[in-house]
Order: C-alpha cells, then sequence, then structure tokens
C-alpha cells in the first residue's frame, strides 16, 4: 500500500514553513495545528481575506503567503 505525501513551502505570518502531509489540507486544519479559534480571526491568503471558512473548504497550496489576524476586544 502506497501512502502519498504532500510536501507545501507555505509563508504563514511572515515565516517560512516546510509542511508535510498525507492530505490535501484546509486553512482551518491550519488554525487547528497553531490552536487558533475560529471565531477571533481573520485569515488574509495570496492577499485576499477568507471569509468563508465555514461556508466552503479552503484549501492551501504551494507557495501561499497566509496571514493570520487576531481580533482583540477592549475597552
Amino acid at each position: 500500500m502506497k501512502i502519498k505525501i504532500f510536501f507545501l513551502s507555505v509563508f504563514l505570518n511572515g515565516s517560512k514553513y516546510k509542511i508535510y502531509m498525507n492530505k490535501t489540507s484546509q486553512l482551518v486544519d491550519i488554525l487547528e495545528f497553531f490552536n487558533h479559534e475560529r471565531q477571533l480571526i481573520i485569515i488574509e491568503q495570496n492577499g485576499k481575506i477568507q471569509n468563508k471558512l465555514n461556508n466552503k473548504p479552503q484549501y492551501f497550496k504551494d507557495k501561499d503567503k497566509i496571514e493570520i489576524i487576531t481580533i482583540v476586544g477592549g475597552g
């Protein structure tokens, strides 16, 4: 049985990461990996805001530039 391995080079918040995985991954997978709350963040992928994470799967690709912006409340 062959296991397909995916290799991606992704820029996340300005840092380059090399990711090895056994299936294609969605942006929400990165959020879970880095322990981010989906309700408290905004994701920018390649210069575009991704605001439909719950409606439609958003996958990331090799050399994507992803910015995770955390929303902070206060007074």
